[in-house]
């Protein structure tokens, strides 16, 4: 028995100390904030949601088709989140026919299941589409609608600077509003440890591009 406490006790140390070691060089544990930002909570959408408790990886800039945190170009000390479409040197257009870097736009491969999300403007509940991009090495969701009218936006990515796309395209909050933001203070979002409620198995041990 004793020599059965003396491995868990072992063992138990060495967890949190690589546990320690990955918190302090290659991941940070970040809750997504629920706040008072509809826009926010509703522009991270479907692949985040407010509460959910996800892996961040340090140390490197996200590459292209990432989905990315990276610190608000207009609140100090707080973030913005989206997928990475630009980075020096591209030029990335939005329109309402979809995405494109360097005249390249990710075509929806097959479609996923219709979702309703309230307007943070006016609460009123809108059916949106969803598209599954596939980037070759890995696929995303994305949520649009037949009727947005956004116009185009489009930009030239400047030294040093990552430009954002919200997946969800219609009640976006990326770099169409705020601007290019600073690359180097962007992290790759590479996992979700479980959603708001542990219980929700939908939104528990996923990997996230």
């Amino acid at each position: 028995m004793k020599g059965f406490t003396r491995w868990a006790v072992w063992g138990t140390g060495i967890f949190c100390a690589i546990a320690l070691l990955l918190h302090l060089f290659v991941f940070d544990l970040w809750v997504v904030p629920r706040g008072d930002d509809a826009q926010f909570a509703a522009s991270i959408l479907p692949a985040l949601m407010p509460e959910d408790k996800v892996l961040v990886q340090r140390g490197r800039v996200p590459k292209w088709g990432e989905l990315a945190r990276c610190a608000s170009p207009l609140t100090s000390g707080s973030y913005v989140v989206g997928r990475v479409f630009g980075l020096p040197g591209d030029r990335v257009e939005v329109t309402d026919s979809g995405v494109s870097t360097n005249g390249t736009t990710l075509a929806a491969r097959h479609g996923c299941p219709q979702r309703m999300v309230a307007h943070p403007v006016t609460e009123n509940l809108v059916t949106m589409s969803c598209g599954v991009a596939e980037t070759g090495a890995w696929s995303f969701e994305y949520l649009t609608t037949s009727q947005m009218g956004m116009g185009t936006h489009s930009a030239i990515v400047e030294a040093g600077k990552a430009y954002l796309v919200s997946d969800n395209r219609l009640m976006h909050q990326d770099s169409r509003d705020f601007g290019q933001v600073d690359a180097s203070t962007c992290e790759h979002i590479v996992y979700r440890l479980w959603g708001e409620r542990y219980s929700d198995g939908s939104r528990r041990f996923q990997i996230l591009w």
